[in-house]
């Protein structure tokens, strides 16, 4: 259950691929992508709030695989989607929502500042835990299930601060400072996410072995497995400005070669790191629990039709043996870096063409996407842009994009996979940024 709660943490939160974002260079808010880049022929920027998802959930599983309809409702019904599951199951959510972006052009120099609010999390779950909930253990008799799920969730507060300068004609250089103040956490412990469960093929004895531990700040205060064996209680997000904090930096630069061809670079969360001192416990859980002759309900539990006294005080005693003991604890995580490189070409007076690569990488992960766009803008205040894009998940993505300008209000929403953006409910993959700028 905590590869669960830290999804639902991710999505009420609210991305970080953002092809079409860094290619949408006429943008004020592709600012965010590269720090050398600003719109052409403008010297003052008021960025407006913005909301962007980018979530992806391997194999081929949506959100209408988790429900079936019976009698006009909808019906939690996770048979379907454990049929489309792999045996390691990787879940991950980013997001990036400025709250307000502003920026100046003074000469050959361009200053910008902003605050922001991120969010990135990944959880990997194996196929058995998702069985075990379902289906319960009555199925997997003389069968061992490793269901212990990895997770990181790291959401924080970002301020920055810029600055980018024209050296010669032709290339401008920025670098963006970041003050990062760690606002939730939760991140499994990677020497400890074993949880074991065997069911005895004769006497139907259950046996369960632990040691998973993970580390939670401002998030989970404990964990109570009486009741149904899976009560987390959650912490209000009471960490302040400052108390867990760390900084990081971004840097770009912007080539023009000739009147038509332009080449851009940037490196973004350098270095990025946040403390965690304050708020922050560790929690761990390692014993064996046996007890004769039970199976686990595991359909009536998550429908809440289980009603057995027997299974009640069976969870009792789990709670007893689960015993997550609580310690005070410190730790610092580290930002994913990301990389861009993109070439854009202007074709004709109202046509452009590029091509973007996006590497990101962290301790658990990387990934690579590449992207091929256009965009065209056939009356002034309007733009409108498409891309096709491969990343490690999917080489079938077709973004879009619209601008639209009336006075000094820039409008926009793009997507790098515009079909998914628009059936969310029916997509393992989502990605879409939507925001708007005042720009004189």
């Amino acid at each position: 259950m905590l590869a669960i709660a830290a999804a639902l943490i991710a999505v009420r939160s609210a991305a970080q691929q953002e092809l079409m974002l860094y290619q949408t260079s006429d943008l004020w808010h592709a600012h965010a992508a590269n720090p050398a880049l600003f719109p052409k022929d403008k010297r003052l920027f008021v960025g407006g709030p913005t909301i962007g998802l980018d979530a992806t959930h391997s194999g081929n599983i949506a959100y209408n695989d988790l429900l079936r309809r019976e009698d006009g409702r909808a019906i939690l019904d996770l048979g379907g989607a454990i049929g489309k599951l792999e045996l390691e199951n990787t879940l991950r959510l980013d997001q990036r929502n400025e709250r307000l972006l502003l920026g100046a052009r003074l000469g050959g120099w361009y200053l910008s500042a902003g605050w922001s609010q991120r969010t990135t999390a990944t959880a990997t779950y194996p196929r058995a835990l998702a069985e075990l909930l379902w289906y319960g253990n009555g199925p997997y008799v003389g069968q061992v299930l490793d269901i212990g799920p990895a997770i990181s969730t790291v959401r924080w507060e970002e301020l920055s601060a810029g600055l980018a300068r024209n050296i010669g004609q032709n290339l401008r250089l920025g670098i963006r400072l970041k003050y990062l103040s760690g606002t939730a956490m939760l991140l499994s412990d990677a020497e400890r996410y074993r949880i074991r469960v065997y069911t005895e093929p004769d006497v139907y004895q259950l046996s369960l072995q632990t040691d998973y531990a993970f580390y939670s700040s401002s998030l989970i205060g404990a964990v109570d497995t009486s009741g149904f064996g899976y009560d987390l209680s959650f912490n209000a997000l009471r960490n302040r400005l400052g108390q867990n904090s760390g900084i990081g930096f971004d840097a770009g630069l912007q080539l023009q070669l000739g009147e038509r061809l332009s080449l851009s670079v940037s490196a973004l969360d350098l270095g990025g790191r946040i403390a965690w001192r304050k708020n922050t416990a560790y929690f761990h859980s390692q014993g064996t629990f046996n007890y004769n002759g039970v199976f686990l309900p595991g359909t009536d539990i998550l429908n809440g039709t289980v009603d057995s006294l027997d299974f009640g005080a069976a969870l009792d005693s789990l709670n007893d043996v689960l015993n997550f003991q609580k310690t005070d604890a410190e730790l610092t995580t580290s930002l994913p870096a990301r990389y861009y490189a993109a070439v854009q070409w202007q074709l004709l007076k109202n046509w452009r063409i590029g091509a973007v690569v996006h590497h990101q990488r962290d301790e658990r992960r990387q990934n690579t996407a590449v992207g091929f766009s256009g965009h065209w803008t056939p009356i002034p205040w309007l733009t409108v842009g498409a891309m096709y894009s491969i990343n490690d998940r999917s080489a079938t993505n077709v973004g879009l994009s619209a601008t639209v300008r009336i006075g000094p209000l820039q409008a926009f929403a793009l997507s790098d996979n515009a079909l998914n953006a628009v059936t969310p409910y029916r997509s393992a993959a989502v990605n879409f940024r939507l925001g708007a700028a005042l720009v004189f």
